[in-house]
This record gives structure tokens, C-alpha cells and sequence, in this order.
């Protein structure tokens, strides 16, 4: 899974790369130790989440950067995340029905996201992928897991959430069923 998440970053020129890690810690640092440009930040003893991982890592992070959650498979175009100039920009994805918290998107600019602020839309959800600013960290309290309920919460009544849908491929792969059915079984 972190190999097709590392070959995904370097296709689009991300070349240092911080894998936050906590379960299976040792074997993600054994994983990185032949692997140039990566770098890992282990938890401990507590899992951070999301947004305490990134907030933990900010040092080492670029004052913009991509965050590709390691439990996904997609074919979501960094690029074009990348080329929106905004303090957050999410890839969204169209979703028939809703298995994953609602993303309301007015052009291009993200207004709601189910029940942590506004009014979110079941047709589409957040892929776990996104570029942030790195001043964007601030927005999350010590302590905090999520930044979708502190960073963006704060973020998206302000208007300066941007959204990039994407159609191509996605799976969420962050359980054993969901794995094997992407894998085949």
C-alpha cells in the first residue's frame, strides 16, 4: 500500500516524502530504510490521527504539501490539486450513496461538510487526499486527532476551502474486507 501511495507521490514530483506512522510502526520504518527521501514519524505512545500526525510533523514539512491517506488505492491527479492556490484543497469524489460524510461543493469552493460545519451534500465525500498549507496545522489544538472536525471546521466558513472532484479510481482499503475486494480476495 505505501509503495503505490510513495510511486503516486513521485509521479507528480513529491520526492520527500514524511509517512506518519503508529500501528506497525516498525515495519513501516524497516519499509522506509532503502527508501530515498522518506522519512518517519512514529506516534507515541498515543495515535495522533490526522491532524495531530501532521501537526506533530510540521518541522518537517514543506509550507505547502500533499496528504495522501496510506489507506487508499486511487488515480487521484496530485497535479491538479496541487495547481489550486488555497489553504486547503480536497479531492472529492462523486458517491452514489452515503457511505462517507457528505461534501457540499458551490463552484469549486467547499461549503459544508456533513454534520462538522454547514450542510453537507451525500452526492460527493472527502478522499482522504488533499494539499494544505502548512499554517493550516495551527487550526489544530493539541492534542486533536482530526483535522476535519478542528483545521477545516475553522477553515470552510471562511471560504478558502477549495474542492477538485475526481472521477477516476478510488478504493478505501483501511480494512481486511475492503483490501481483499479491491485485491481480488
Amino acid at each position: 500500500m505505501l509503495d503505490h501511495v510513495l510511486d503516486q507521490l513521485r509521479r507528480y514530483g513529491h520526492d520527500e516524502v514524511v509517512v506518519n506512522a503508529y500501528w506497525l510502526a516498525d515495519q513501516i520504518v524497516a519499509w522506509a530504510a532503502d527508501k530515498p527521501g522518506v522519512r518517519v514519524v512514529v506516534e507515541a505512545p498515543a495515535v495522533l490521527g490526522t491532524g495531530g500526525g501532521l501537526k506533530n510533523a510540521a518541522p518537517l514539512l514543506a509550507e505547502r504539501f500533499v496528504v495522501v491517506n496510506g489507506d487508499i488505492l486511487s488515480d487521484i491527479d496530485l497535479g491538479a490539486l496541487w495547481a489550486v492556490d488555497a489553504p486547503a484543497v480536497m479531492a472529492l469524489r462523486a458517491q452514489n450513496e452515503p457511505v462517507h460524510t457528505g461534501v457540499a461543493l458551490e463552484n469549486g469552493v467547499v461549503t459544508g461538510i456533513g454534520a462538522i460545519v454547514g450542510a453537507g451534500d451525500p452526492a460527493r465525500h472527502f478522499t482522504g487526499v488533499h494539499v494544505l498549507h502548512r499554517d493550516v496545522l495551527d487550526l489544530v489544538p493539541p492534542g486533536e486527532q482530526c483535522i476535519v472536525r478542528t483545521a477545516y471546521k475553522a477553515l470552510v466558513p471562511r471560504g478558502v476551502v477549495r474542492g477538485v472532484m475526481h472521477a477516476g479510481a478510488w478504493n478505501d482499503i483501511g480494512t481486511l474486507a475492503e483490501y481483499e475486494a479491491v485485491a481480488g480476495g
